[in-house]
């Protein structure tokens, strides 16, 4: 179960809300596993009790398998992910906690803040499609947690809804940061600085990302398109054309777009088509977007989530 029922030995420690040096605690909170609330090809993330707080978090539990080198290498990464997500403080970002990994390294156990609403999928699969106001409430957020990020350089490069968090007060957190990678500059400043691997989830992929042609944050903005198409329609981009992995894969590669809905409003449409744009180059970043006439239309300036100077 959790922490109190065996021993475990920590790999990052329970994190402050400064930037200032402090010592950290030596040891982290006794906690017990509850029920498992998601499941992904290499994890599963169960509800957690704090035992000291009472609090409840998330707890995204990995098993490590293979041979020492596997496990070294899966472990290594691991590292890499929680250096990452341990340095990221901004309310549409889920906070990370700690992490442990057992003594016996067959598992690794990342704390995060729970999130009660689940996620952008959940909600789909619960209400159905949005109207365009909701999705407008929700992609200001996202947008603002990828500036938030591609001002850290960091590309996230698995924006989907099932990696959108939603809390009860309609606060989005972005979220699964497994495939983010760390990146120096900007997309078309260094080509060295450019990503080549095949990251992400085929359905929310860019063009540049299933070619491994090189890609960066604008990688990012073509998956935001594809979150809009997903919330306006209730189902993944290409859901109309095909099921399959591989004919969408060729799909992409080839150059082709996903079908945007007809019955939308021109403003969303061009949202839309400028974050689709096959050249990342001609992709507005974050910033940008979110001074789109799309979002201003539906957020007032008393709107809780309006973009306030």
């Amino acid at each position: 179960m959790g922490s109190c029922c065996f021993k475990k030995k920590v790999l990052a420690v329970p994190l402050i809300n400064d930037t200032s040096e402090r010592t950290p605690p030596l040891r982290i909170p006794k906690w017990k596993r509850g029920a498992l609330i998601g499941e992904g090809a290499y994890s599963k993330v169960y509800e957690c009790l704090n035992l000291e707080t009472g609090e409840l978090h998330v707890v995204k539990h990995i098993e490590l398998l293979g041979t020492p080198q596997q496990i070294f290498y899966e472990v290594t990464n691991l590292k890499k992910e929680i250096l990452m997500l341990k340095n990221l403080y901004h309310k549409n970002i889920v906070q990370y906690l700690y992490t442990e990994i057992n003594n016996d390294y067959n598992g690794v156990d990342i704390m995060m803040e729970y999130v009660s609403g689940g996620s952008l999928r959940h909600l789909l699969n619960k209400f159905g499609k949005f109207e365009e106001p909701i999705a407008v409430l929700y992609i200001n957020q996202v947008l603002e947690g990828l500036k938030y990020l591609h001002s850290q350089g960091i590309v996230h490069r698995d924006i989907k809804s099932a990696n959108i968090l939603v809390t009860q007060d309609g606060i989005i957190k972005l979220s699964d940061f497994g495939a983010s990678k760390k990146i120096k500059t900007e997309y078309d400043e260094d080509q060295d600085e450019l990503s080549r691997s095949l990251k992400g989830s085929p359905y929310w992929m860019a063009p540049e990302v299933a070619r491994q042609s090189g890609h960066g944050f604008a990688a990012d903005i073509w998956s935001v398109g594809c979150v809009m198409i997903e919330m306006l329609t209730g189902n993944p981009p290409w859901s109309s054309v095909s099921r399959s992995v591989k004919d969408v894969f060729e799909l992409i590669t080839s150059g082709q777009t996903p079908p945007i809905p007809l019955d939308l409003s021109e403003t969303c449409k061009k949202f839309i088509e400028i974050c689709l744009q096959e050249d990342p180059n001609k992709r507005p970043t974050a910033e940008a977007l979110l001074q789109h006439d799309f979002l201003k239309k539906h957020l007032s300036s008393d709107n809780k989530f309006a973009n306030k100077p």
